[in-house]
């Protein structure tokens, strides 16, 4: 009987420790648990479209249920959303609720998850670009008063050796003609 197989490749996010499915060529995505700018490793990032086809029946891999997984995940967005709303006694019961996990680690990450702030990278750009403007264009003064200078000092160099040249070849002709 052929096997209904799919592949399913999640990374943690470095945030928070939220499962994440990497969308399909992008090299980062906005973690959906904790709003972390995550990553995504070149060896995950798919190339081939997912199959529209699946059936429910052919959601378990390795003995895990892909649905019940999808499940930890909204579960697990509701832990961190209470956590960083300073629900920290809600959040670790829910955490409780679905995971295997010890009471006094299921505190200490909702403790870590409620001290991790949400940034909004694309709110910041903009500030940034204007914070390094005046930096870059000192920069590029400078790099264009050092080429102006070199060029110069390159030229005059070069000129007073041609001279210098031309004393010392005028010289040893005179000198050489003078004696017939």
């Amino acid at each position: 009987m052929p096997e209904n197989t799919m592949s399913l490749k999640l990374i943690k996010c470095p945030g928070c420790g939220g499962p994440i499915d990497p969308p399909g060529n992008e090299s980062s995505i906005k973690c959906p648990y904790c709003g972390s700018a995550v990553i995504i490793p070149e060896n995950l990032r798919k190339t081939e479209s997912k199959s529209a086809s699946t059936s429910s029946s052919s959601n378990v891999m390795f003995g895990i249920d892909m649905n019940s997984m999808m499940g930890y995940s909204a579960q697990w967005s509701q832990v961190v959303q209470l956590a960083q709303e300073g629900k920290k006694e809600e959040a670790v019961q829910k955490y409780l609720s679905f995971s295997s996990i010890s009471e006094t680690d299921a505190r200490r990450t909702v403790e870590g998850l409620s001290n991790s702030q949400v940034y909004d990278a694309g709110a910041y750009s903009a500030n940034i670009a204007n914070a390094y403007a005046p930096i870059v264009k000192s920069y590029t003064d400078t790099a264009k008063t050092i080429t102006f200078w070199s060029f110069g000092f390159g030229c005059l160099i070069t000129a007073i050796i041609t001279i210098v040249t031309l004393l010392i070849v005028g010289g040893s002709l005179w000198a050489a003609f003078q004696s017939f």
